[in-house]
Order: C-alpha cells, then structure tokens, then sequence
C-alpha cells in the first residue's frame, strides 16, 4: 500500500495546492461580489488586476463560480489520488488513474481558454489565477506519469488499456479543439459587426428592456475634460473615482471601445471621489488618498496631460500617496514644481468640489455612474454591454 500511496504523492500534493489558491480565489470573488469598493491584494494595476478578472462575467460558469467549481475540482482529484493509495485491487487503480489524466487534461485545457479570456479579452492578467495555470501544467505531467507507473498486467488487460488511451487521446483533442475554437471567439469573433438595435432587442432581450428601463435626466453639457468629437451623437459623461477598482474596469472597457472606431462618441469625464475631504455627499473618507488625485489630474490638466494622468492614475491604483503623484508627473514630463504647488492649491480643489456637487445634484451616490446620453447607468459597464449600449443609445433608433 505504501508503494502505492508514494505514486500519488506528486498529484495529491498539487491538488491540494490548487484546492488552497481556489478558495483564496473564491474568497476575493465573495468579497468583489459583496462590496462593490473592495480591492483584493492582486489589485496591482489595470495590467495585473485580479479583481478585474474576478468580477467579469466570466467568472462564472452555469450559474457558479469558476473559483467554486475549481474548488469541487480539486477535491474530486484529490479524493482520487487518495484512492490510488488505499485501493489493494490493480484494476481500480488503473481506472483511477485514467479518471485523474482526463481530469488534468481537462483542467490544462480549460486553463488555457481562461488565459485567453484574460489576455485576449479583458486585457488583464490574474496573479492568483495564473498560479492555479501552473499548477494545471504540473497537474497534467504528474498525472500522466502516475498513469504510466499504474499499470496492468496480462495481454487481455493491456489491450484494454491500449483501447481506454485510444479514446483519452481522441477526446483530449476534441475537447481541446473545441475550447480552442470557443476561446478563438471571445478573443476575436466579437471585434465583429456590433449587433443592431433589433438584434439586440432578439438576442439579449433582459439587456435591452434593462437600459431603456433606466432613468433618463438633464446632464449639463459644460465640462473641462472631454475627448471624442464635439458634436457626437453620443455623450458619455462618467463621474468617476481614481481609487475605484470598478472605474479602472470601466476605463479598460471604454478604451477598448473607442479603439475598435465604430461609434462617434464625446466622452466626458468628472469627478466623485468617494472621500469626505472634498466630497460633501460622502459621510466618510471612503477612499482616503481619492481626492489628493483628483486634484492631482486637475494639475495635470492645467498643463495639457489630464488624460495621460488619468491613464496612468487607473494603472497605478495602489499607489495614490502624494510622492507618487509627483512621480508620475515627472514620468510625464511637467514642470514638477509648478505641479507640486498646485496640489495644495484652492482653485485645483475647487474644481473637483464643483464636480462632486453636480454629481449629488444629478443623484449619484457610487462611482462609477454614468449618463449615456443622459440614460442612468449605476455601474460599470463590460466592453461588450457597452457597445449595445452605444448602439441603444443613437438617437437614430
């Protein structure tokens, strides 16, 4: 039994390591589910961001959590792996085996589907899914050499087992040419021609009655801080938050729109720090270092750079403290002492404040909020939502 049990070690032991990164995986999906202000510790940038990735509709699957099915996953590998060990009969364990290699050929294969979801379409990367990633390429060459050291003995035996790797290999390549084709999809099928109006209101018939349920309002047009074309038949105005992990999502989602050049759009930006030091409508600094950057864009601004600034603010939200804001003002080539001066200013503060109250007025209590064309939409929108609801929002429809 010990010889047996010394053959599962390897696959027992990364099992139990994905089952341990999967629930500290699920644990931050409960937390971004629950508090629509929590940043987890992987919270790096928009470049590494867990949370983006975590909150993404893609992190479900059939009504679950990925992080919940890759928990119930692993404990099936490990129950397995434990049953290799204690099982006295050569038959079962081979069938075991076979069992924990298409598990792991299934897991590599999903893994990499997730990887593509991430990098093709969300633009991100998880650090905490990219190491159960690994542990799915280790899983899969571990598993691989248990089945190898498994084995059976007699001619009848091995033909049969000749027949079960027939039919492992062949499913493991359909499997693998289907996720293939449907991660091939995500990533660059939906660069397509954006559904129309009708075919908005046929496909996805709960988005389209959602948006035009949404309150409709008067947005004052006058702002600081536009980009787009003047006259564009769309306007968005977002009132947004530097420290908010969701506004960083919404900046990937809008910066992938606009890239895609579809949809003549005026963008304009404004400020709702959810921080008591400037926003009369918070109660408590929520967000402690969201004003100071704020302000900090605002100087920016003065000198020709608030959109390059506000790049760089969403790409750096774990570092807001005033050094850092220096910082990123000399990465952009300002006159750093002009800059400095102006972060203790009136008149830089005074625009945020301006900002926050037209955005009490206009009913907006989290961040972000947008006004698409005046329609109120709480929250942040995934690239694909966003462009139907671009297509929604054209007054010709």
């Amino acid at each position: 039994m010990w010889d047996n049990a010394k053959k599962t070690i390897p696959v027992l032991a990364l099992a139990l390591l994905g089952l341990g990164i999967s629930i500290a995986i699920e644990i931050v999906h409960r937390r971004l589910t629950m508090d629509v202000n929590y940043a987890s510790f992987c919270n790096v940038n928009s470049s590494i961001n867990c949370d983006v990735v975590l909150s993404s509709r893609y992190s479900q699957l059939g009504g679950f959590s990925v992080s919940m099915l890759a928990i119930l996953y692993y404990v099936a590998v490990s129950a397995m792996a434990l049953g290799i060990a204690s099982m006295r009969l050569a038959r079962r364990r081979a069938l075991l085996a076979t069992l924990i290699f298409v598990a792991a050929v299934w897991g590599l294969v999903f893994s990499g589907y997730m990887a593509a979801i991430a990098a093709g379409v969300l633009h991100t990367m998880c650090l905490m899914c990219g190491a159960l990633y690994l542990v799915s390429i280790c899983l899969f060459a571990a598993a691989w050499r248990l089945r190898s050291r498994v084995s059976l003995e007699g001619r009848r035996q091995t033909a049969a087992r000749a027949a079960r790797e027939r039919s492992i290999v062949i499913g493991s390549i359909v499997l693998t040419v289907a996720l293939v084709v449907v991660a091939s999809w995500e990533v660059f099928g939906r660069a397509g021609r954006p559904l129309s109006a009708a075919e908005i209101e046929r496909q996805h018939p709960d988005f389209y009655r959602w948006f035009f349920a949404q309150p409709t309002v008067q947005v004052p047009g006058d702002a600081a801080h536009w980009r787009g074309t003047e006259a564009a038949p769309i306007t968005i105005v977002e009132f947004s938050d530097f420290e908010c992990t969701h506004c960083a999502a919404f900046h990937q989602s809008l910066d992938d729109v606009l890239r895609l050049g579809d949809h003549n759009v005026r963008v304009v930006f404004r400020h709702f720090p959810l921080d008591s030091a400037c926003n009369a409508k918070v109660p408590s600094p929520f967000h402690p270092q969201a004003c100071l950057a704020a302000v900090a864009s605002e100087c920016a601004g003065e000198q020709g750079k608030f959109w390059e600034y506000h790049n760089l603010l969403f790409d750096n939200q774990q570092h807001l403290e005033r050094e850092f804001l220096i910082g990123y003002a000399t990465r952009l080539g300002l006159d750093v002492g002009r800059f400095t001066n102006c972060l203790g200013s009136d008149q830089a503060r005074a625009h945020v404040e301006q900002d926050a109250q037209a955005g009490a007025a206009l009913g907006v209590q989290s961040t972000p909020t947008l006004f698409i064309n005046g329609r109120t939409i709480k929250g942040a929108l995934e690239r694909d939502q966003l462009l139907e609801a671009l297509t929604l929002a054209r007054p010709d429809q």
